[in-house]
């Protein structure tokens, strides 16, 4: 287990708030880092003893890292805000982020300047380690337990926010298969080095995913943020899931958020099951398809994967253009999955429309990877195939 501590304002909050993410295993509400030891509230009320009302969080790294506990925090704070949140004004209600582990340091400093890139002015949020901590007064630790309608400097929905997200976290994580636990990220290659580097897998098969996604189809747009910036892949995959059938009510919302996440479409199950269904639903009826290019022009290797199979709803409505032209793209693209994705495009296209796609062939099979070529012509005959994989190696 590992500890870190929050000042959010009202220690009551934020206290509720923060208990209610998975692997969150204990929470105190005490006073940090002010100059006299042991103080009572009535001390810490004045603003004279410099202590901030904080929130001791023990969590099992295992389950949430601290990374997202630090993402999740800044979402129920201003930040923007010196000594104040909500109504409530002092020093004593100052933001921070404290640590005893110095490891923990660059974690903090890196969510840190995250955060800032979203603002122009600084953030008024102090980072430190944490000099000294004293338990508040009992009737204090889970206040807005013992006390449902008591105050809270939080509003409804950051609360519901926190409830949600954790539902569907616990949800997920429910579902887990050991075994799937091992499996699975061998098979989604997230070793050092690897595509997937860094992914973390609960052990859930896509099956079960799409249950939980279907039970939080109302999920807020912020939880679905929330969970596209998680270290767990299926919590990602969920968030997509649910904007599948978003999709379907909202699509100019639904096509806008999910281009303006796509740094949390990260492995190629993420990509192939949201990308048809959210970008390529939508361009099927515009006649715009710069969006394509845009992306198919990205130094990230999934926003290009996220172009090419888009396209798949383009060709069963029959418009071939965009994956031809695409192809033609990345033809000598380095990326093994890239190569992948272009040919299974083809292949597609030659299923509806042999004639576009030997044409290609006949244009390009030179130039083309021996693995997008594989792909290619996977469905045509026993004699074509071998026609276009006699080539020089």
């Amino acid at each position: 287990m590992k500890e870190i501590y929050f000042a959010g304002g009202c220690f009551w909050g934020t206290e509720h708030y923060m208990r209610q993410f998975e692997g969150v295993v204990e929470t105190m509400t005490g006073y940090a880092n002010g100059t006299i030891p042991h103080p009572a509230y009535e001390e810490v009320y004045t603003d004279r003893t410099g202590h901030v009302e904080c929130v001791r969080v023990i969590y099992d790294p295992e389950i949430i890292s601290l990374t997202t506990l630090c993402r999740l925090f800044f979402r129920s704070i201003d930040p923007l805000l010196k000594d104040r949140q909500g109504n409530d004004i002092g020093t004593r209600y100052r933001t921070g982020i404290y640590w005893l582990d110095n490891d923990d340091m660059e974690i903090v400093e890196e969510v840190y300047e995250e955060i800032q890139t979203k603002y122009e002015s600084p953030l008024m949020v102090e980072k430190c380690r944490l000099e000294c901590f004293f338990p508040a007064e009992e009737y204090h630790q889970d206040y807005l337990l013992k006390n449902p309608s008591g105050y809270c400097h939080l509003s409804p929905s950051e609360l519901q926010f926190a409830k949600t997200y954790a539902r569907i976290t616990k949800a997920l994580r429910a579902c887990s298969d050991e075994e799937k636990k091992v499996v699975l990220p061998r098979f989604f290659k997230t070793g050092k080095g690897e595509y997937g580097e860094g992914d973390r897998f609960m052990g859930v098969i896509v099956p079960d995913t799409r249950k939980v996604a279907r039970e939080h189809a109302g999920a807020s747009w912020e939880v679905l943020e929330a969970l596209l910036e998680s270290e767990w892949h299926e919590c990602r995959l969920c968030a997509l899931l649910i904007l599948v059938e978003r999709y379907r009510k909202y699509p100019e919302e639904t096509v806008r958020f999910y281009l303006e996440h796509t740094k949390g479409i990260s492995n190629w199950d993420l990509v192939d099951l949201s990308a048809p269904y959210i970008l390529g639903r939508y361009l099927t009826g515009s006649e715009n398809r710069t969006i394509l290019y845009t992306l198919a022009g990205s130094d990230n290797m999934w926003e290009q994967r996220i172009a090419v199979v888009s396209t798949l709803t383009l060709i069963r409505d029959n418009q071939f253009s965009d994956t031809m032209k695409l192809a033609g793209i990345f033809l000598d693209t380095r990326h093994d999955l890239m190569r992948k994705a272009v040919g299974w495009m083809l292949r597609e296209v030659g299923k509806r429309d042999e004639r576009t796609l030997t044409d290609f062939l006949d244009s390009h099979c030179l130039q083309m990877p021996r693995t997008m070529l594989r792909y290619a012509i996977e469905k045509l005959t026993p004699e074509q195939r071998a026609h276009y994989m006699r080539r020089p190696m």
